[in-house]
């Protein structure tokens, strides 16, 4: 999963769609946009977690500059900032931004800059499966789900492919490269308000993207009760 955004409502909502599962792993930003920054760490305590950290997570904790936000990503960080607790804090301070978990590579923005690339096109994705050695990357950062696939074929020539991820869908990796981004659980930006994330089998190679339904007014009347700005909970319903 990835960009969580304090959204506690979408969270709890994945948890109980996705079932038992051996480990939970984070793609960056916990934090940001959402009401609930230290629920949503404390949900996740007695899951066997593996995170990493996102450009909002070092807002929060002042690792980044917040004149590199918009003005309401910028609030939300500086409200963000000023209700973390001192564990919420410290996990955030304490995370890596890429790393490898059970032989995926993994970044919050892109492999070649962890933070703040945005991998929206093919193009880019391309010049990012230099930057990795292993067959399955993923990403996060867009709140889009998209699949970057490299095939080699007989001749050795290198083909491109872009691929939409489909609800209850499988993406099989079989001898490819990857680069998936599984969408945001806290703040889908596709055009679908459901929470989104993937489930991955590591031995039969294959991930399952999911949507999970959740109460959108819950995390919205939360967000106004704090203050956040009103943009960022109306988009929640739209999914954008």
């Amino acid at each position: 999963m990835a960009d969580l955004h304090a959204n506690l409502a979408a969270l709890e909502a994945v948890l109980v769609h996705a079932g038992s599962v051996d480990e939970v792993w984070c793609l960056g930003d916990f934090v940001g946009y959402g009401p609930n920054p230290n629920e949503v760490l404390a949900r996740l305590d007695g899951y066997s977690l593996r995170a990493l950290a996102g450009n909002h997570d070092w807002g929060a904790i002042g690792k980044a500059d917040l004149r590199d936000f918009n003005p309401d990503a910028r609030r939300a960080c500086e409200w963000t900032a000023s209700v973390l607790d001192s564990d919420t804090r410290a996990y955030l301070q304490g995370l890596d931004t890429a790393g490898v978990m059970r032989d995926v590579y993994v970044a919050h923005g892109s492999p070649r800059d962890p933070v703040w690339e945005y991998l929206t096109n093919l193009r880019l994705a391309q010049v990012n499966f230099g930057y990795f050695s292993n067959d399955v990357c993923l990403v996060g950062h867009t709140h889009v789900p998209v699949v970057f696939r490299w095939r080699t074929g007989k001749s050795g020539a290198a083909a491109f492919a872009t691929e939409v991820p489909q609800a209850d869908g499988e993406i099989v990796v079989g001898n490819d490269r990857l680069i998936f981004n599984p969408g945001s659980v806290g703040q889908p930006r596709d055009g679908d308000a459901r929470a989104a994330y993937a489930l991955f089998d590591p031995e039969a190679r294959v991930f399952r993207f999911r949507r999970a339904p959740y109460e959108v007014a819950q995390t919205q009347t939360a967000m106004r009760a704090v203050g956040l700005p009103d943009r960022l909970a109306i988009r929640l319903q739209y999914g954008w």
